[in-house]
């Protein structure tokens, strides 16, 4: 009886703790960030254990298939002579005005040309403040059209094309100024995704954001009565576009 409670309670503490609604996890999806992150030349910010001043570092960097990336040396120099080999390493910047943070550990020193540089574990996972609760990946120049038909007897149509695309919604940029109120039902809606053909569902509209001298209309929003296959064509969708991605940041 001992025994059992004993292995009850050592399985509890095993348990990982339950991942914030900001937290990504999936490998595809932190190596994208990271990559973008590095693209854009983001400046990290980085907390070292028990000190309170803060240090600069940027990405050089990634190789997810050896499970680390590459830090910059640290600034100003004392940061630098702080570090040893599995410290860990608090990191957080700003991508297209987004709060990015992650946690790092320490795995070598090296040094070329007089400058430093450090090679550090590939992140479990990535805190990405986004105001949803799913990544969104941008689709833009994918050539995802988009039709939507209001309800409540508008019957009014609504064309476009998918600017950026997650597993719980969509942000739609549509061919014209009109207004719709958050909160709204487009009760049937349709994306045609290459290599899936078309996806029908119905959106409601969480924002919407009109741009006169372009004459479109930005909404974002949530799908509704959408069936467990169209949810499928959708992650495979957005599978293949991350994979696309990564591969065009890295240069292959």
């Amino acid at each position: 009886m001992f025994n059992l409670i004993r292995r009850i309670f050592s399985d509890k503490e095993q348990e990982k703790p339950p991942a914030t609604e900001h937290q990504i996890e999936q490998r595809e999806q932190i190596v994208a960030l990271l990559l973008r992150a590095s693209t854009h030349h983001v400046l990290f910010s980085v907390r070292l254990p028990e000190q309170e001043d803060t240090f600069g570092t940027a990405l050089l960097g990634i190789y997810d298939e050896h499970e680390f990336i590459i830090l910059d040396e640290l600034t100003p120099e004392q940061g630098h002579q702080m570090l040893r080999e599995g410290i860990a390493m608090q990191l957080s910047g700003r991508l297209e005005g987004v709060d990015l943070s992650f946690t790092t550990d320490l795995l070598e020193i090296r040094e070329k040309n007089g400058v430093a540089y450090y090679k550090t574990r590939l992140p479990n996972t990535i805190e990405h403040r986004q105001q949803r609760n799913a990544y969104r990946i941008p689709s833009r120049g994918l050539g995802i059209s988009f039709h939507g038909l209001r309800g409540k007897g508008m019957r009014q149509i609504v064309k476009g094309y998918v600017n950026d695309l997650s597993r719980d919604g969509a942000g739609i940029i549509l061919a014209e100024e009109i207004h719709l109120y958050q909160g709204e039902l487009l009760p049937s809606c349709i994306i045609s995704v290459p290599g899936e053909g078309e996806i029908a569902f119905s959106l409601e509209v969480c924002f919407c954001s009109r741009n006169p001298q372009q004459q479109v209309t930005r909404i974002g929003g949530k799908f509704k009565n959408i069936d467990s296959a169209s949810l499928q064509k959708i992650r495979r969708s957005i599978n293949r576009i991350e994979r696309a991605q990564t591969r065009r940041l890295r240069g292959g």
